[in-house]
């Protein structure tokens, strides 16, 4: 599953890479992976800086009630999250320009060094699918904690909306 959320489409193509290495092959799979790190890195960013604005501002109508600490706490563990998808995303910028195919085939054959290139390969993806996880409960979480019954159920059937597309969404991956 991460080769496919780094956008390798099947993992018989990347094993063909690795077993019979060919430059020019080789090189798109890196630029393939660094694209898509390259993305999640500049929607993590993006993410970061809207957590920031949120945690700085106030809102302008009691539909929400920014000031209670749900989800002000939710909001900051948004924060915490986006900058780790961040940091991790440029730790697998860095392993991806410097990989070769005798490397993976070193990582393929020691077990903890497969189970770390994993979770490297997973990190900016989990961190920022964490981030927006915690953000859009903080969300939620302030218009509950607001004035506003209308504006509970609409955000209470969004919410749902949300975690069906996420099902779908993953379950399309399987």
């Amino acid at each position: 599953m991460y080769i496919l959320l780094i956008g390798t489409s099947s993992l018989e193509r990347f094993s063909d890479i690795i077993e019979h290495p060919d430059p020019t092959q080789w090189k798109e799979l890196k630029g393939l992976l660094v694209d898509q790190t390259s993305n999640i890195n500049v929607v993590a960013a993006l993410t970061l800086s809207t957590c920031a604005s949120f945690l700085t501002t106030s809102g302008p109508t009691d539909i929400a009630n920014w000031s209670h600490p749900f989800p002000y706490l939710c909001i900051l563990a948004g924060t915490v999250f986006a900058t780790l998808s961040v940091l991790s995303g440029v730790g697998l910028l860095g392993f991806i320009n410097a990989v070769q195919p005798n490397t993976v085939r070193e990582i393929q054959s020691n077990h903890l060094k497969f189970a770390l290139t994993v979770t490297l390969l997973i990190m900016p993806f989990l961190c920022l699918f964490t981030s927006g996880l915690a953000s859009i409960t903080g969300c939620l979480g302030a218009v509950w904690f607001g004035n506003s019954t209308w504006a509970r159920t609409g955000v209470t059937i969004g919410f749902v909306w949300f975690i069906l597309m996420i099902f779908v969404i993953f379950g399309s991956l399987y």
